[in-house]
């Protein structure tokens, strides 16, 4: 019987190395250096050596249990340096395999790519349609798989596992998902064909405080999901500044084959929006400083906070008689305050101090109306 590793490995850090594997593979394999980044990346820590090649195993026995037996990847010992289970050998190499290149240890993937048995345009709306039903096991996994489903709507083939590579910081899922996501996936599709062939989009938008249909030329640098609505993140050549622009409101979109533009240097969604609350209080060319809400929320809705996640920060801590304190570390907090609004008395701001003001003068001029 295989004897499985110790599961100290958090699901999140093991996704991210097998995908540096896979990405890697085609230009030789990942460093451990690289798959340590990973960890990192994910875990917000430096892991062992010890714990990078206890993921590869179990990596290896999760793709096929019969990968080997109780043979050890090489540096895997237990504390009297003894190696971990010597009873049992299979013959079956593992997918995941190292080499020397170089002087350096390479890790590649040496199986055939998955190929999706569901269509790849329906996989991806069961993806993104369940992603408002995601509690405390799902987070985490959602940016990963809907990654790799935008990489198979792209390329079928394996040469889009380079493409990864080259568009991963060009897409950010944050909070809960689009409940009908059908509506926009041509637009989507469209949009990150022109990311990863750096083309131009010529596109119709129904500008939101007029009505008025405008016509626009932009450069597509990445696609946001927030709050049950797509956003494209572009700089407009009419206003020479980047943009947001609201898919709903693309009323005609057209990659221009004959338009091409260069990325910015070190642009990523991640960095610019992966702490906003929403996206109109950023100005897509930099993050804005990052604080601290803190909510109290009452008995009841505290269930709610603790299997939906609104934002990658959150943080839910129980309180004596059922309340729950929940904290954020967001940038644009102004953009909370109609969330706040709709839950009317069931939350309560403790800090900072000038949101609890902003919400409260909101509340006022919105029982005017009734007075």
């Amino acid at each position: 019987m295989v004897n499985y590793p110790l599961r100290g490995d958090f699901p999140e850090a093991l996704v991210k190395i097998l995908l540096t594997i896979m990405e890697k593979t085609a230009s030789g394999g990942a460093t451990f250096e690289e798959l340590k980044e990973a960890y990192r990346d994910t875990r917000d820590r430096d892991p062992s050596d010890r714990t990078i090649y206890r993921a590869i195993r179990r990596l290896n026995l999760v793709l096929d249990p019969l990968a080997y037996g109780e043979t050890p990847e090489p540096g895997e010992e237990d504390e009297a340096g003894d190696s971990a289970g010597e009873e049992e050998y299979q013959t079956f190499p593992p997918l995941i395999q190292a080499r020397r290149i170089k002087g350096k240890t390479r890790y590649s993937y040496s199986g055939d790519f998955p190929v999706s048995t569901v269509d790849a345009n329906q996989a991806l709306l069961m993806t993104l349609s369940l992603y408002t039903q995601q509690k405390g096991l799902l987070k985490g996994h959602f940016e990963a798989v809907i990654r790799a489903l935008f990489c198979d709507l792209l390329d079928r083939e394996s040469s889009g596992l380079e493409l990864f590579g080259e568009i991963k910081d060009h897409i950010h899922v944050s909070g809960y998902g689009p409940l009908d996501p059908a509506k926009n996936l041509r637009k989507i599709r469209e949009i990150m064909r022109a990311i990863r062939d750096c083309k131009r989009i010529r596109l119709e938008y129904l500008r939101s405080y007029d009505g008025a249909l405008t016509l626009r030329e932009i450069e597509p640098y990445g696609l946001i999901s927030r709050f049950n609505n797509w956003y494209l993140v572009a700089r407009c050549l009419l206003k020479q500044k980047n943009r947001i622009f609201m898919l709903e409101h693309i009323k005609y979109l057209e990659v221009i084959e004959t338009g091409t533009f260069k990325w910015p240097e070190g642009f990523s969604v991640h960095d610019v929006y992966g702490n906003a609350w929403g996206v109109w209080t950023v100005d897509g060319e930099k993050p804005l400083p990052v604080e601290t809400v803190r909510l109290r929320v009452t008995r009841g809705l505290a269930e709610r906070f603790q299997m939906v996640s609104f934002h990658d920060s959150q943080q839910v801590k129980l309180l004596p008689g059922g309340e729950a304190e929940v904290t954020f570390r967001v940038s644009g907090a102004e953009e909370m305050v109609p969330w706040l609004m709709s839950w009317g008395a069931s939350i309560e701001v403790l800090e900072p101090q000038w949101l609890k003001e902003s919400l409260a003068d909101s509340l006022r001029q919105a029982l005017q109306k009734y007075s």
